[in-house]
């Protein structure tokens, strides 16, 4: 008899192959897989790594899996990227649009050592090659180190998000970020600073995660000037 609190038990139960069809994703086997395994070891780690809130793990596809893909379903990525992921936690976004975007390079930063040493584990578990995982601040990367994108999910105001990332930002490249708890108020600063700061919002994307998370937003912005 399956234990129901085994973590991979628990990701089978929490993986909804319907909410991928809504949001235009049919996964292959081989994705399948990696998404159950990727979800297992989250659960797995979780109570000692603290990867998301553990009120979270029984909306853990939902509200972390699927909003990760946001990303690539809203604005996209060109084909064989170079992704920064500033602040990753337990490898959201990053991971989820690997499983999706196999030619994607990601740069994962995250200043916690629990939670670099469990993507550490999560990237060789999953084999995922094309993932470099750096413990530490995003300003102690090297400075020649560019990215086409950055993006982050908690990386505070947008505004701080923007500073930390234009160093690492190659030329045409943008930057995207999730809705923030001061959202509209920061957009509206963006938009009034765009000439003094460099900094200009160039999209975005509202959208819903089932019925469960809705009026969630996503904005991508650019450096100008």
């Amino acid at each position: 008899m399956t234990d129901p609190a085994d973590p991979a038990a628990r990701a089978k139960r929490a993986y909804d192959p319907k909410e991928l069809e809504r949001l235009g994703l049919s996964p292959a086997p081989e994705q399948r897989d990696l998404i159950l395994a990727y979800l297992a070891l989250v659960l797995r780690e979780n109570p000692a790594a603290k990867l998301i809130p553990a009120s979270d793990e029984g909306h853990l596809f939902l509200r972390h899996f699927c909003d990760s893909i946001q990303p690539l379903l809203l604005f996209g990525f060109k084909r064989g990227a170079l992704v920064l992921d500033i602040g990753s936690s337990g490898g959201f976004p990053a991971m989820p649009i690997r499983i999706f975007r196999p030619d994607i390079t990601f740069v994962i930063v995250e200043p916690s050592r629990a939670k670099a040493e469990f993507l550490s584990r999560a990237k060789e578990a999953l084999g995922f090659d094309n993932i470099e995982i750096f413990e530490g601040k995003a300003e102690s990367l090297p400075a020649d180190r560019k990215a086409d994108y950055v993006i982050s999910r908690g990386a505070g105001s947008l505004q701080k998000f923007a500073q930390t990332a234009r160093p690492f930002t190659a030329e045409g490249g943008h930057i995207y970020a999730y809705k923030t708890k001061q959202f509209a108020a920061e957009l509206n600063a963006i938009t009034a600073g765009k000439d003094k700061d460099g900094v200009s919002i160039r999209e975005i994307a509202q959208y819903d995660l089932g019925s469960a998370a809705r009026g969630l937003s996503l904005v991508s912005m650019e450096f100008i000037g």
